[in-house]
């Protein structure tokens, strides 16, 4: 009996490793849970990269950049009519020149100071909208593109377009403000246009206008001009350039 005893004790000595073996179910587990979390990821990459194109932003319109250089100059009236170009009439800014039709974000590039309340006004089709550009910090000398919305749709000021444009000045004596229109600048002497220009096709002493033809582009338009007074020395205080298909 005694030799039974050791017998039995031996046969559950060997059995006692299969019963602590894990089993099978618990060991498949960690596997099943290892493979979620791996297509959870995929699946969260390929969620972002399908949504990474939607979120870019498209890319910022360039600003007109003004053309480097004066404008050419035009040649003299004749008979009181000024045959010019689309690059005479080219705004000039401190030694740089801005084309009609005078794109606000080119005459700002240009040196006329920026305003970024200008960039919110809106024009309505068949709208028209003259923006006072101040030059100076008293507000006495004004840059004004006059611009006109025909289209069907409304559009931003930025990107509307000026075939009329003013140079104006509160001062009594005006001075030069790095600013000219056909060569002609704040408090420059009506002596000193009329040698530039050529005589007007209407002289009324301290206002003048001459006759515009561009006939390459098949423009026509006017120079108007006021002075200080009707004196020769009288100094320019308003240049007026509007143009128009024929």
């Amino acid at each position: 009996m005694a030799l039974a005893a050791v017998m039995i004790f031996a046969l559950a000595a060997c059995g006692s490793p299969q019963s602590s073996s894990p089993a099978p179910v618990s060991s498949a587990a960690p596997a099943s849970s290892s493979a979620a979390s791996s297509e959870a990821s995929e699946s969260s990459e390929a969620s972002e990269s399908s949504e990474a194109p939607a979120s870019s932003s498209a890319p910022a319109a360039a600003t007109p950049a003004p053309s480097v250089g004066s404008a050419p100059a035009a040649e003299k009236a004749v008979d009181g009519t000024l045959t010019l170009s689309m690059a005479n009439i080219a705004v000039e800014i401190n030694g740089a020149s801005v084309p009609m039709p005078y794109n606000l974000k080119a005459l700002e590039a240009a040196g006329v100071p920026a305003d970024e309340a200008r960039s919110e006004i809106e024009l309505a089709a068949g709208d028209f909208f003259s923006a006072n550009l101040y030059l100076d910090e008293n507000e006495d000398y004004l840059l004004i593109p006059a611009y006109y919305n025909g289209s069907d749709a409304s559009v931003s000021i930025t990107e509307a377009e000026a075939e009329e444009i003013t140079m104006t000045t509160y001062a009594d004596e005006p001075e030069d403000q790095g600013v000219s229109i056909l060569g002609v600048k704040f408090g420059m002497a009506r002596s000193e246009v009329f040698a530039l220009l050529g005589e007007p096709d209407y002289n009324d002493g301290d206002y003048c206008e001459w006759h515009i033809e561009l006939p390459e582009d098949n423009y026509e338009g006017t120079l108007s001009m006021y002075f200080t007074g009707d004196a020769d020395d009288a100094g320019a205080s308003q240049v007026d350039l509007t143009v128009f298909p024929k």
